[in-house]
């Protein structure tokens, strides 16, 4: 397991094109990330998390730009308004996936999350590795690191760890806006005050 700091990007950008599961700090929590196109770190990451493919938790795109949405989900005005809104940050928005977008993963569901962080260190990578599928750092069933350390003593079989903080203590509020109107199904340290 290596240890990267956050001044090293491209090392970090290494780490994910050779399909490693690269542990990141974001706004809200510790994330663990894999490239969007490596088939092999998808199904290892879904190993280390103890989630079979047709679990129903849906790992979430991270992408770099609001624009960038409709390359993987269908996206009405309305959304779109609550997407400028609120992204970037402590949101993550379920919608209809997009019919042109063929996926290995993504192909056994109709439905994609999406994310775009608050965070510099992550939007920065993005530009070197392209968009990353993402899910919090922690053995399943407990409750997600906030610290480097804290990833590096509760969570093996990683490649990497960015060193640092997470700068919040609760995952992303989830809005599934997959059908006509929106629900929100995780209150996170957001507030949606209007859709």
């Amino acid at each position: 397991m290596e240890l990267i700091s956050q001044t090293n990007k491209s090392g970090a950008a290494k780490i994910l094109k050779k399909g490693g599961i690269l542990a990141v700090p974001t706004e809200t929590v510790y994330g663990l990330a894999v490239s969007l196109n490596n088939e092999a770190a998808i199904l290892k990451l879904l190993t280390l998390k103890d989630r079979a493919v047709d679990s129903g938790k849906v790992l979430t795109i991270m992408v770099p730009s609001v624009k960038s949405i409709k390359d993987y989900a269908e996206i009405n005005h309305r959304q779109m308004r609550l997407a400028r809104h609120y992204f970037p940050g402590e949101l993550t928005l379920i919608l209809r996936k997009n019919a042109d977008f063929q996926h290995v993963y993504f192909n056994n569901f109709d439905t994609v999350g999406i994310r775009i962080p608050a965070n510099d260190y992550m939007l920065k990578l993005m530009e070197e590795t392209g968009p990353l599928l993402v899910t919090s750092a922690n053995p399943r069933g407990e409750q997600p690191c906030m610290h480097s350390s804290e990833v590096e003593t509760r969570i093996k079989s990683i490649d990497g760890i960015v060193r640092g903080k997470a700068g919040g203590s609760l995952p992303s509020t989830i809005i599934d806006w997959s059908a006509d109107e929106p629900r929100q199904i995780r209150a996170g340290g957001l507030l949606i005050v209007h859709f």
